[in-house]
């Protein structure tokens, strides 16, 4: 009995530290807020991972985790549209790849098109820390003619806080779980245990990969690197929705029309031996015999 009123209130404990940390992190609802939201979020991210401490030993485990990152969380992204030398698309994403590394990026992946007789184009994806971008934009902004550049930025601090505080008060109520199961005096209590320990788990495991996730979006931009020789027709512009209906109606009006042609030729010869065969029938055909009728025989009186 008194092992069982120790797991419900480690599962009540459990509920109250995740309704302080969703109240902690509804200070900010916009990703664009300032350092100064972030830090108050943090706090309130702080008091909810140590509100389950109330069970026995927990509060050391609770302020042995590290809580909240209070840096703020950008996701930047840039891609640059840049014509280079004849021949030189090659040779112009070796020099890409030498600055990327020179800022201590890395190279995500590339594709390269080469038509026959044609000029060639592609595109290629590296990851920079957060704090090179502009260094590394602006140093690849030399490989080429600049034509232009997209750029967008995400400010994913509250979110990464509120998820940091939920998962520091979840770690923190597993390890009151996991001295529960130390202390288990009967299977039933084991069990018990174990079933909620799982739960609390698989939780950790959900918002570890969560924050995972933002830190290395935040740690790492991104920029995309969109090469052309002379005369190549570079990224293709999205089309607006009345662009694409209409193109598809033209492309199946081409179908159809393909089809049809298709059927004519198939058709026209086996037609012209149908008439062939039609006028060497009745050409060669032989005359019918004449049959003359015999006269009938008179009716008798």
């Amino acid at each position: 009995m008194r092992m069982g009123r120790r797991v419900l209130a480690a599962g009540a404990l459990t509920v109250a530290a995740l309704l302080v940390a969703g109240c902690g992190a509804g200070g900010g609802e916009s990703a664009g807020g300032s350092t100064d939201v972030a830090r108050s979020n943090a706090g309130s991210g702080g008091r909810a991972a140590s509100a389950p401490a109330g069970g026995g030993g927990a509060s050391e485990a609770a302020a042995s985790v590290q809580l909240v990152d209070l840096g703020n969380r950008i996701v930047r992204k840039a891609t640059l549209d840049l014509e280079v030398g004849q021949a030189k698309l090659n040779d112009t994403i070796d020099r890409a790849a030498a600055i990327v590394t020179e800022h201590q990026g890395l190279y995500v992946s590339s594709s390269t098109e080469v038509p026959k007789d044609q000029p060639a184009h592609g595109q290629v994806t590296f990851r920079v820390p957060v704090d090179a971008f502009e260094g590394t934009l602006r140093d690849l902004k030399g490989l080429g003619r600049y034509r232009g550049e997209q750029s967008s930025s995400e400010d994913v601090t509250t979110q990464y806080i509120d998820l940091s505080g939920q998962l520091a008060a979840w770690r923190a109520q597993e390890k009151v779980f996991l001295r529960l199961v130390g202390e288990a005096k009967s299977i039933g209590d084991v069990i018990s245990i174990q079933n909620q320990l799982q739960s609390v788990q698989s939780n950790i495991n959900r918002l570890q990969g969560q924050v995972n996730f933002l830190r290395d979006q935040s740690s790492f931009s991104t920029i995309e690197l969109d090469l052309s020789e002379p005369g190549a027709g570079g990224r293709t512009v999205p089309q607006s929705r009345f662009a694409k209906a209409w193109s598809t109606a033209v492309d199946g009006l081409g179908t159809i029309a393909a089809a049809a042609l298709v059927l004519v030729v198939w058709l026209v010869p086996f037609g012209l031996l149908g008439l062939i065969a039609m006028w060497a029938f009745r050409r060669f055909r032989p005359p019918a015999a004449d049959v003359a009728l015999a006269d009938r025989p008179p009716a008798p009186n």
